[in-house]
């Protein structure tokens, strides 16, 4: 019975899982130390990739080109729309949504030097499950 439950105790707490995530992984810092995430081949040149999974949170880290420090940042959760949920974890890291649409489960922020993030869901094909989305980059 405990190994059908290690998988949902896992993703218990999303919003406080996403959280701590955005606390670590900050944008314009270096990419931290983290067990969980590991270098991977890059898309951009000139800039590091890493990937991982934090209970049950994919995480991808991207650099800015020549450095260190953290571009972009990109959390997909799998399963039904959490936007709601996880908005307000959101909103303490990175402060309350620039633009929203509740209605469609679509929330953004945009601050000077083109830095901008986004909450949302998109939804699976097929009837499948689809994943809520939590971006930080550079447009």
């Amino acid at each position: 019975a405990l190994c059908c439950l290690a998988p949902l105790a896992a993703m218990a707490d999303p919003a406080a899982d996403v959280e701590q995530i955005l606390r670590d992984i900050r944008q314009d810092e270096p990419v931290p130390q983290r067990d969980d995430l590991r270098r991977v081949a890059s898309i951009n040149a000139d800039c590091a990739y890493f990937e991982g999974e934090y209970r049950g949170i994919a995480i991808t880290v991207e650099t800015h080109p020549n450095s260190s420090r953290v571009a972009s940042l990109l959390l997909q959760i799998p399963g039904p729309d959490q936007t709601r949920q996880i908005l307000p974890a959101v909103a303490r890291v990175i402060g309350p949504p620039h633009a929203g649409d509740p209605k469609h489960a679509v929330y953004g922020w945009e601050w000077p030097a083109y830095r901008t993030a986004s909450l949302h869901y998109a939804p699976g094909a097929g009837g499948q499950a689809g994943f809520t989305i939590v971006s930080l980059f550079y447009r």
